[in-house]
């Protein structure tokens, strides 16, 4: 297909995907969008790799095809079946089915593709059209949550606008074709899913629970692989444990940095049970799983995730204790932690790790100043990047650190959009919160566990990118999209 219609195709998608994000549209027209979106994104997809060996070779077995659509479909009915007889059930789903990812070959080489996730967004959101269609629901007013939270939806989809718009003059469509196909379509619907759900006491239980109960799971296989010394998957970090004193590990992840970033939000929302909750039983059940979990953090060795999750302990216990308490326990934290990782690791970890992404850094701002005010296209850092500093085969050329990315594929206009969305995302946050300089936060334990795994996933885009490319950012907005702001003082405070 011409790159022009196909770019098209990306931009109706990105737009469809946006318009479900509006805040004033009624719950009908948003479902109807992002179902459109959601169609379409797929579609894109096979359309710009038809001339690959993969799609030809499908092409050719048309039976293959129909049966995968019908079990495809069949799957994403019953999905949908069961989300409208049990609407709990679908936020619990959704939180489950992140962390899963499959090799796809699309043709180019192996994808790592949350098919899962995909499919129980699919199911969520054909659940939700039918629910839209009979239960004629008005959409909630954006004053009701407050200038900042009812501004949240807007940003988001001004971000997506901009990137598919931005993604017209980059040398090679497909990569930002993927990422509105891949990630800002779905993580859209996921979105509004999330924040059409009802966040009382039993669905945040069953959410902490299923966090926990995966993060045991990947404890156990991550210490199985760091017994045995050896990894089911990535050949990168197989080679790198060869090559390295220390062994990482990354269960049932592909990449040890991403494993990282899942415990981290797991053990911000553990340290979230154990400062909020009055009920002893959860308090030790949360402290226990918090230090099982962080076995399994140290011999990821994620230095990104570990700093990520010392943000997020900072945030969660200002908003508990104060800034004071909360300034001496991140350093007594940070001590900790880096006395375990040096005896792990035998103190060769920081510039083996380091290295790389600095000239990933160094590279991409170059590229930044050579193209300041639109950069070089959406999605088109790793191709500019390996044109300017290719070395050979292994050579890393994918950006760790979003503002570098974001500088120079979308330029100042990029940035401006990057630094609004932040602005308003922290401010809304900040407001549901109640948190101020001195003492502690007023608003719900929810709204400061919101805003610690935020401040832990916009940390860790400083070292590992993937900010609006992870469910988890769409998450922690949808959920604080449903909140209101904490009462002044003076103003229904009491």
């Amino acid at each position: 297909m011409d790159e022009p219609l196909l770019w098209a195709g990306t931009f109706a998608c990105a737009l469809g995907a946006a318009t479900g994000l509006a805040p004033p549209l009624g719950r009908r027209a948003r479902f109807a969008a992002l179902a459109a979106a959601v169609l379409l994104a797929p579609v894109l997809v096979i359309a710009d790799a038809w001339d690959s060996a993969r799609i030809a070779d499908l092409r050719e077995q048309p039976a293959l095809l129909v049966a995968g659509a019908l079990a495809a479909t069949a799957a994403i009915a019953a999905l949908a079946w069961a989300f409208r007889r049990r609407p709990g059930w679908l936020a619990p789903a959704l939180v489950a089915a992140m962390p899963f990812r499959v090799p796809i070959d699309l043709g180019g080489g192996d994808a790592n593709l949350l098919l899962p996730l995909y499919a129980v967004i699919a199911g969520g959101l054909a659940a939700a059209a039918i629910g839209a269609g009979r239960d004629r629901r008005p959409a909630a007013e954006p004053a009701d949550r407050g200038p900042w939270l009812g501004a949240v939806g807007w940003a988001l989809a001004g971000i997506v606008v901009l990137y598919a718009l931005q993604a017209a003059y980059a040398d090679d469509l497909t990569a930002a074709l993927q990422g509105v196909a891949f990630f800002l379509t779905p993580f859209a619907a996921l979105y509004a899913l999330l924040a059409d759900a009802r966040w009382d006491r039993p669905a945040l239980r069953a959410v902490v629970w299923v966090l926990v109960a995966e993060g045991l799971a990947f404890l156990l296989v991550g210490l199985v692989e760091y017994g045995a010394r050896e990894l089911l998957w990535n050949d990168k970090v197989i080679s790198g444990n060869e090559a390295h004193t220390y062994f990482r590990v990354n269960s049932l992840f592909w990449d040890p940095n991403i494993l990282g970033r899942y415990l981290a939000v797991t053990m911000t929302v553990l340290a979230a049970v154990v400062a909020y909750s009055d009920r002893a039983r959860e308090v030790r059940a949360a402290a226990a799983a918090f230090g099982l979990l962080a076995v399994l953090l140290l011999i990821t060795f994620s230095q990104t995730s570990t700093l990520a999750l010392l943000a997020a302990l900072l945030v969660l216990a200002a908003t508990r204790w104060g800034l004071a308490r909360a300034a001496a326990g991140a350093a007594a934290t940070a001590l900790a932690l880096a006395a375990a990782v040096a005896l792990i690791a035998g103190g060769g970890l920081s510039g083996e790790t380091t290295s790389g992404r600095a000239g990933l850094i160094d590279g991409g701002v170059e590229i930044a100043r050579d193209h300041p005010l639109a950069g070089v296209g959406s999605g088109g850092f790793a191709a500019e990047f390996t044109a300017r500093y290719y070395e050979g085969e292994g050579f890393a050329a994918e950006s760790h650190t979003e503002p570098v990315t974001v500088a120079a594929e979308q330029g100042a206009v990029g940035l401006f959009a990057y630094a609004a969305l932040l602005a308003v995302t922290v401010g809304g946050l900040l407001s549901a919160a109640g948190l101020e300089l001195r003492g502690r936060a007023r608003g719900p334990a929810l709204a400061a566990t919101l805003l610690a795994v935020y401040a832990l996933m916009v940390v860790h885009s400083l070292g590992y990118a993937a900010f609006l490319t992870d469910p988890i950012t769409w998450s922690v907005l949808a959920i604080a999209a449903a909140l209101s702001p904490a009462p002044r003082p003076g103003r229904g405070s009491g």
